[in-house]
């Protein structure tokens, strides 16, 4: 590109404006949201009930769709209950269940459940009940790893989905930033066309391979899933897979433009190739961010606008890198020229890329305090560290342009690729994991003691909201006449809550639950109030924590 005067001013009104409005939104608050999480569920997790339930209800924070064997009961030996197909309901669309659940004998059951939250990325789960108020030997947690191990989907799955998203991700790159360099630039050299071409490549099989991909990993099948015609249907109905369709379009038709029409590099200076390609280039990185967490977030609008800007910076950059390295740019004539230029770009595409991806985090992530509690944190600041190494390797290379070496400078940019290939391998690990904190539930089980009498204490969830209590009396010498009544109370020390009572109902003999919703985290006390008779009554305390 050449950058005039004029141009170059025009470039910092245009960043200045950008970091305006990014500054300016960023101090409205907003709530994000990337990945459906379970809110609440019924049966609730670790609750012990009289009778098996007829029907599971699980109610997630947003839109979810349901995919086949969406709910699943799994009984203490491992086998698969058939239940009925899930439903979202009609009244509310966070809301899935599903009917027909059979008869339950006693004893300990998994809930593993697998939907497509809104941004088309699949959100899954289990936890654990029981049926009954006989003690049980099994441990919960060895339980479900079971269970999740044997309705996985096929090994590495995840990982080559994984590729196949970095695949597109470099492709799209090195295809489109290197063909803004060279029409931008005048060069056409057999290797640089050919690098175009293998970007172009790479973006499509990277697309196609996510694609075909997205089916069995949605559902937990097998590997020849991904050639059942019947799930890309499926896949294709999902804003993910509609994205991947139009994104194939609009590089089959810059395929035309540029391959076919090959003749427009000696004609870059006409104003329909040059608009005409841009705009279908851009359409092809919006895909990109309308699939993924910008497109499900609120704002989505401009998120997906900064998230489009953060991306065009980047491909920009990566692309001229790919350009200047393997496009032998530095052996022709006019690789002063081209260098000089690259480095212009890039000294604008870095920081915006930066600033765009700092709105993004901000508005992704509002508190930022326990961001290394999530995958997508971690993998935030693996690429905030590879970026920063980027930044100050072009620093370097600014000033070994400016000394003409390009000796230096090749093996500076060199290593600035190899560090912007990493930045995309992280890109396309976050992509696949949800950005919010997730949220920390303990069960908490407590055993409590007073003389001949035994209270067994569970609290579920275990975290801010609403929380079920159920209390199993019990006696060491196995049998306890049926208790009175009983009540219950909760406390926050050292605060100005006052008490919270506790409704409770009975469930069976000497089995009561309760319903209380906790309004803060902090270590809050249990007192338990039991009358065996009208005349006698017995004190139980304990320390509950619950989590934020």
């Amino acid at each position: 590109m050449n950058v005039s005067g004029g141009a170059s001013r025009r470039a910092r009104r245009v960043l200045v404006a950008l970091l305006a409005v990014l500054v300016g939104s960023s101090m409205v608050p907003s709530e994000a949201s990337a990945h459906a999480q379970l809110e609440n569920s019924s049966p609730s997790p670790s609750a012990m009930l009289e009778d098996g339930p007829s029907e599971v209800v699980l109610d997630f924070n947003e839109p979810i769709t349901p995919v086949p064997r969406s709910i699943e009961i799994y009984d203490q030996s491992g086998n698969r209950l058939i239940l009925g197909e899930a439903i979202v309901s009609d009244d509310d669309d966070t809301v899935m269940s599903a009917g027909g659940v059979p008869e339950l004998p006693d004893g300990i059951y998994a809930v593993v459940y697998r939907a497509l939250s809104s941004d088309g990325h699949v959100v899954e789960g289990a936890y654990t009940f029981q049926v009954g108020s006989t003690a049980t030997t099994i441990d919960p947690t060895d339980f479900l790893d079971g269970v999740l191990d044997g309705s996985a989907g096929p090994g590495g799955l995840s990982w080559v989905m994984g590729i196949a998203r970095w695949l597109a991700y470099v492709g799209v790159a090195v295809f489109l930033g290197g063909l803004a360099l060279m029409a931008g630039g005048g060069i056409s050299s057999r290797r640089s066309v050919g690098l175009i071409r293998v970007g172009w490549v790479a973006a499509v099989v990277g697309s196609v391979a996510h694609f075909v991909l997205q089916g069995p990993y949605t559902v937990a099948g097998t590997w020849s899933d991904a050639w059942n015609t019947s799930l890309w249907a499926d896949v294709a109905d999902t804003r993910l897979g509609t994205s991947i369709i139009v994104r194939l379009g609009l590089l089959a038709s810059l395929a035309v433009l540029v391959f076919v029409l090959r003749g427009a590099f000696h004609r870059a200076s006409t104003s329909w190739w040059r608009s005409t390609t841009a705009l279908t280039g851009l359409g092809v990185i919006v895909t990109f961010s309308v699939s993924g967490h910008a497109g499900a977030s609120s704002l989505a609008g401009l998120a997906v606008g900064v998230d489009a800007t953060h991306m065009s910076a980047v491909v920009l950059w990566f692309g001229g890198l790919t350009m200047v390295v393997c496009g032998a740019v530095l052996s022709t004539p006019a690789a002063p020229v081209v260098v000089a230029r690259f480095s212009r770009v890039a000294t604008w595409a870095l920081p915006v890329a930066v600033v765009t991806g700092a709105w993004q985090t901000r508005h992704l992530v509002p508190e930022l305090s326990n961001i290394t509690e999530s995958d997508w944190g971690k993998g935030l600041l693996i690429k905030v560290s590879l970026v920063v190494g980027a930044i100050t390797l072009g620093v370097f290379g600014r000033w070994l342009v400016r000394r003409a070496d390009h000796d230096g400078l090749r093996r500076i940019i060199a290593v600035e690729l190899a560090v912007g290939v990493l930045v995309f391998a992280a890109t396309a690990g976050m992509v696949a994991k949800s950005p919010e904190i997730p949220s920390t539930s303990a069960v908490v089980e407590v055993s409590l003691v007073d003389g001949d009498m035994i209270a067994n204490l569970a609290v579920t969830p275990g975290r801010v909201g609403f929380n079920e209590i159920h209390l199993i009396l019990a006696s060491p010498a196995g049998s306890l006449r049926p208790v009175e009544s009983v009540e219950m109370r909760m406390t926050l020390p050292n605060s100005e809550i006052p008490a919270v009572a506790v409704p409770v109902e009975v469930l069976g003999p000497n089995h009561f639950v309760g319903s209380v919703s906790i309004p803060y985290g902090g270590v809050w006390n249990m007192e338990i109030l039991v009358s065996p008779d009208p005349s006698s009554s017995k004190r139980f305390t304990t320390d509950i924590p619950i989590a934020p």
